[in-house]
């Protein structure tokens, strides 16, 4: 298991948590129509795609009501969604508060959680199902594919739009961010995302079709994922996880590090 103490040092939560802003301003920092902002200790990344998936505010330090209303009124006055995450270090303490008084929810608690990667047992053995690295523009339409069965209609066209104006940058041989996609036959059928940074690798985007559920496609694309980490030589992979899939990486050795709270509007 990860050593407890070291998971509460600050060193290692602040390391966490510019992982996690780095794996957020990744491709839209890299994207001519997009743009991935620092502004008052504030991380807004617009991607001016009406997707809250790609559209994220996040406090990078201490900041002030009138910097949080400023990044708030920024997403409402181009009337697009957008996700504001609530759970970083040296965030203002009133910041769900404030949020609140904004007409902002949440109904989604993440559990933010490591591994100990050199303690990892790798168990890679799933009959008839394979994995494959993105690396040709027929593996960003397989992504594309994947997600879009997944979310709702009118999120369609975001999700393509901005796959298909990140994929010059997820395709770079040296792209720190990786995409696995999981193949019965030839349908693609899973996909699970790789991020490297701050000394840590950090899983992201789990997905099975709803059709395929059931038969332990979630863990083979996390192990997958914790394998490929684990070979390109880091000790510790982080990922945040909904209640639903927390009791898989604990089963996978993940242990909890903090909680984290996403709001909308």
């Amino acid at each position: 298991m990860v050593d407890k103490r070291m998971i509460f040092e600050k060193t290692f939560l602040r390391k966490f948590d510019k992982n996690i802003l780095g794996k957020f301003s990744y491709l839209p920092s890299s994207t001519h129509s997009m743009q991935a902002s620092l502004i008052d200790n504030i991380l807004q990344i617009d991607s001016n795609l009406p997707c809250d998936m790609f559209n994220i505010l996040c406090c990078n330090g201490l900041t002030d009501l009138s910097s949080i209303h400023k990044s708030v009124d920024h997403f409402r006055s181009k009337n697009l969604p957008y996700a504001f995450w609530v759970g970083f270090e040296d965030e203002p303490s009133w910041l769900e508060a404030e949020l609140q008084k904004l007409g902002l929810l949440s109904d989604e608690m993440e559990w933010a959680m490591a591994c100990d990667l050199p303690r990892y047992q790798e168990d890679l053995d799933l009959t008839h199902f394979s994995v494959r690295k993105v690396c040709t523009q027929e593996g960003i339409q397989d992504l594309v594919h994947i997600m879009k069965k997944i979310f709702p209609q009118h999120e369609h066209e975001a999700i393509e739009s901005f796959y298909h104006q990140s994929a010059a940058h997820i395709l770079l041989l040296d792209s720190r961010l990786l995409f696995f996609i999981g193949y019965e036959g030839v349908n693609p059928v899973s996909l699970v995302s790789l991020y490297f940074d701050e000394g840590l690798a950090s899983i992201f985007d789990v997905i099975v079709l709803p059709e395929m559920r059931g038969r332990g496609l979630g863990k083979f694309m996390t192990q997958r994922a914790m394998s490929e980490a684990k070979t390109k030589g880091f000790d510790t992979c982080i990922l945040t996880a909904t209640n639903d899939a927390k009791q898989l990486y604990q089963k996978l050795g993940f242990v909890d590090v903090k909680t984290m709270k996403v709001y909308h509007e």
